[in-house]
């Protein structure tokens, strides 16, 4: 609906450039789900946010779309600029802290990913992205093997409004390496039963983490818990 929304107003106004933001926005989640083939919707996710800043460089939107579609081509060092921009234009963009904290993260700069957490939560406390900001937080502390806290804010994360079933895999992932394994099964039977075809290569796709070893450890864990 949402997608079909921003077309609509695109034909009404082509020169309306956060429409082209909305739906590089649409087709990133399209991907990053895999709700629609993966493929065509990065493109797609690209070549939006591009028309977006086309039309109006100054709008964060933009810059923000642009730095997540360069997640989708693999490319994190690419996205932080970006990232960086659309904070820079507007220092108050919680959302762009946030995707900046999670390209830290994968890269290895949990430190620093936690810092632009903490900022993006203080700043948006009710954001309806907030389960993936305790997400990307969950996973920083398990780039440090803090397990403890990083099942604790795996479980925050899924148990928040619109946490989908990749999180729900944050958060049995984190409860497994700190040793719960009745939570740790509880939320893998709840991700498999909300979206089946999700698999440990499509969370790795999602959340790409650069360090092998990391890549292994999550990689084994969801071996275990029959991803």
């Amino acid at each position: 609906l949402a997608t079909s929304l921003f077309e609509r107003a695109i034909k009404m106004e082509p020169g309306f450039a956060r429409a082209y933001a909305g739906l590089s926005f649409t087709h990133f989640q399209n991907a990053f789900l895999r709700s629609a083939d993966a493929a065509e919707a990065t493109r797609l996710a690209q070549h939006h946010a591009a028309q977006c800043i086309e039309r109006d460089p100054l709008d964060p939107f933009g810059d923000f779309t642009m730095g997540r579609a360069q997640w989708l081509r693999g490319d994190l060092e690419a996205s932080i600029p970006w990232l960086e921009r659309a904070n820079a234009l507007n220092p108050n963009y919680a959302q762009a802290k946030y995707s900046r904290g999670w390209a830290e993260t994968f890269l290895g700069s949990a430190d620093a990913s936690q810092a632009n957490i903490a900022a993006a939560l203080a700043l948006s406390p009710l954001d309806p992205f907030v389960y993936g900001m305790l997400g990307v937080r969950a996973m920083s502390h398990l780039v440090l093997g803090q397990s403890a806290q990083a099942a604790d804010w795996g479980e925050r994360a899924a148990n928040s409004p619109g946490a989908h079933a990749l999180i729900e895999m944050i958060a049995a992932t984190t409860h497994a390496l700190n040793g719960n394994d009745a939570k740790a099964k509880a939320w893998a039977d709840s991700a498999r039963a909300r979206a089946g075809h999700l698999s440990k290569v499509d969370f790795l796709r999602a959340f790409p983490f650069r360090d092998p070893p990391t890549r292994k450890l999550i990689t084994a864990t969801l071996s275990r818990l029959g991803f």
